[in-house]
């Protein structure tokens, strides 16, 4: 890996560690979503427009996000068709009028349980990436040591 890399995944993993600008957003039937109330409870990826085929994938892989405690947020522009594709447990789609929480948020980020920023993405990014991501953090290695997943 050249120097460059290095500096540039140390700050995307490790440096990031600002606060999570809070939102309360509404989901396709007018529920309130809070990520105040999910914060330190999950890690939460957030991503901003992702593409339908983004989403198949985020439901195939709910039985590893819930394993990692990742939930991915989707925020979506109202009435959007995206919203009516199957529920799953780990993948929340929010309505984002004006899209004002997508420009904090940018195209895609990462929050920890500790509630701070740990990557920012240019686009969507590959779950298994996130994933390995996740596995790599300190808090996630001991969950595994106890839970034994």
């Amino acid at each position: 890996m050249t120097p460059l890399k290095t500096v540039l995944l140390t700050a995307a993993v490790s440096g990031l560690t600002a606060a999570s600008p809070a939102f309360v957003l509404s989901d396709a039937a007018g529920k309130s979503w809070s990520l105040q109330a999910h914060l330190g409870r999950e890690r939460l990826l957030i991503v901003s427009s992702p593409s339908a085929a983004y989403l198949a994938e985020v439901r195939r892989q709910d039985a590893a996000l819930q394993v990692r405690d990742l939930r991915v947020v989707a925020l979506l522009p109202p009435g959007d068709a995206r919203f009516d594709g199957p529920r799953t447990l780990m993948l929340t789609l929010l309505a984002d009028p004006g899209g004002s929480v997508a420009a904090q948020y940018g195209p895609a980020a990462l929050i920890g349980k500790d509630t701070g920023v740990k990557a920012r993405y240019a686009a969507p990014p590959a779950l298994g990436a996130v994933l390995g991501t996740i596995d790599s953090m300190p808090m996630r290695q001991q969950e595994r040591r106890e839970r034994g997943r």
